[in-house]
């Protein structure tokens, strides 16, 4: 069965409705629809935040890839200990290497030094798709329902929202059609940190 077209206005407007009772939950986020700024990286006002405050957690896809993208091994790009790399008891097991309170790739002028082989969390940040439950208005973590079904019909709906954070959003106003492939290789960039 093929998956459902998604109208940009009809789920802009599903996502306004949930959004008024999901916003005191998600304090830092604002919620991303057609007409909304688009994200433009702006290292000259950027403050690194999320290369300083977060620590980036990596899937082994992510370790993978980092380590053919730069040539270099696990045990010089991610957090040690007894120099074995750390492996926590998580989704996303491994965390990226850090030095002096900030990402070891981050490099003057707040630009990344590993760009292409950046992990997921990294390609995703400063977007994220949020699955709220009007019916029960809390948010769904586990399981939540394939985004072309969810954003057609049903209590769930996503919302796309963008961290308050980054200085970066400032650019053209989205066009539906760029909105909506926003919120698709968002989510599904998300469901692969699992």
């Amino acid at each position: 069965m093929p998956a459902p077209d998604i109208d940009p206005a009809a789920l802009a407007s599903r996502m306004r409705a949930a959004w008024q009772a999901a916003a005191s939950r998600f304090r830092a986020y604002h919620l991303i629809l057609p007409g909304s700024p688009a994200f433009i990286c702006k290292t000259d006002a950027c403050e690194a935040a999320c290369c300083r405050v977060f620590s980036v957690a990596m899937h082994d896809r992510d370790v993978d890839h980092f380590a053919r993208t730069t040539g270099l091994q696990p045990v010089q790009f991610l957090e040690l200990e007894e120099g074995q790399p750390v492996r926590l008891p998580l989704a996303q097991p491994y965390l990226l290497a850090r030095d002096e309170g900030r990402c070891r790739f981050l490099q003057p002028a707040h630009h990344c030094g590993v760009y292409e082989a950046r992990p997921t969390a990294c390609r995703l940040y400063p977007h994220f798709v949020i699955y709220w439950n009007s019916a029960t208005e809390r948010p769904v973590y586990q399981a939540p329902p394939p985004l072309a079904a969810a954003a057609v019909a049903g209590p769930v709906v996503p919302l796309l929202l963008g961290h308050d954070g980054c200085p970066g959003f400032t650019g053209p106003p989205l066009a539906p059609a760029d909105w909506l492939e926003l919120l698709r290789e968002t989510d599904h960039l998300q469901r692969n940190l699992a």
